[in-house]
């Protein structure tokens, strides 16, 4: 089954016997994120280009990416797009717009633990949330270990909305976020997601050496 054939997260809940629930996880946990003036303006104007919000391609290309690419480097953290996820045995199977999470060794392919799961949409935020609902149930068991939270972010490039899932239970933030107007925020929010990841994909990375996954 393709992640593309959820129409809602709650199709997904249903299928693989998820609990889900609301609140304002992410509002208390955000680490301020530098940004040099020049490149925060140069990203800022991008919103107000002729055109780029006419599809999603050019929404991924002009807005989102430029944004994650800046969180992305501070963090070393690498960002994957549209790369292959699937899982046989759960019979699901697509490409998620971003895909998070530390490569191999020669850069070519990521590794587990997967952080955190992108889709970018012109609109439908329901079916982006029945994509990556799937897509973080497909992520953590790839990631066998279902204590390490796996983040998910849908966003146009202007509204940016945030979950997580932990063990069986799919948690989505309350609140929602504008760009630009809240550009910082956005970008706190995402650091705090990156850094957050970044320790689980390295703690990960320094039990596998010690041979105590």
């Amino acid at each position: 089954m393709k992640f593309t054939e959820f129409n809602n997260k709650t199709e997904v809940i249903e299928k693989f016997n998820l609990k889900f629930k609301r609140n304002r996880f992410i509002d208390k946990c955000k680490i301020p994120f530098k940004i040099e003036k020049l490149i925060s303006d140069r990203i800022i104007s991008n919103f107000y280009l002729p055109g780029v919000f006419n599809c999603e391609y050019s929404i991924c290309e002009m807005i989102i990416s430029p944004i994650l690419l800046e969180v992305s480097r501070a963090n070393d953290l690498p960002i994957w797009s549209h790369c292959y996820l699937e899982d046989k045995e759960l019979d699901l199977s697509g490409v998620p717009d971003y895909l998070f999470a530390l490569s191999k060794e020669g850069g070519d392919m990521y590794k587990k633990p997967v952080v955190c799961i992108g889709e970018a949409k012109k609109d439908k935020f329901d079916a982006a949330w029945g994509q990556i609902v799937a897509e973080m149930v497909v992520a953590q068991k790839q990631n066998e270990n279902n204590d390490i939270p796996i983040y998910g972010l849908a966003t146009n490039g202007k509204l940016w909305e945030f979950a997580k899932l932990e063990d069986k239970t799919i948690t989505q933030n309350e609140t929602k976020y504008l760009a630009p107007e809240q550009f910082n925020e956005v970008l706190d929010i995402l650091n705090w997601i990156f850094c957050e990841g970044k320790k689980n994909a390295d703690l990960i990375e320094e039990l596998e050496q010690k041979g105590e996954k």
